[in-house]
């Protein structure tokens, strides 16, 4: 997958969740693109890529930092667990691959729990 036809899955799958306002492309050149897909002036869900490398991250940012995260580095996923989203969580949990569908769902039931949902 190019970095065009990862941004159009982005902006598909960001289309289907209601708590997300408007997502927009950040950043963009062949091979990396950055995505934030925002929930209101303070939150937003930011998805990074690169292609060439194999990375992709997924990140809450809720006032200008992250809060939760999942990250996969060449093939290998770990997860920035909420309330220790400086941590790695390489459990089995924290290790599985998730879509962004899975991920915006976890990041909606964190929103939901902090009652900013």
């Amino acid at each position: 997958m190019n970095a065009d036809e990862f941004e159009q899955d982005v902006l598909r799958v960001a289309g289907e969740w209601a708590y997300l306002r408007s997502a927009e492309t950040v950043d963009k050149t062949d091979y990396a693109i950055k995505l934030r897909l925002t929930v209101d002036t303070e939150c937003f869900v930011q998805v990074y890529a690169n292609v060439e490398k194999s990375i992709l991250s997924f990140a809450l940012v809720l006032n200008r930092a992250r809060i939760y995260g999942r990250d996969n580095e060449g093939g290998e996923w770990h997860r920035h667990p909420y309330g220790d989203p400086e941590g790695h969580d390489d459990s089995p949990e924290g290790r599985k691959a998730v879509a962004l569908a899975t991920f915006l769902e976890e990041a909606q039931a964190i929103l939901e729990e902090e009652g900013l949902l």
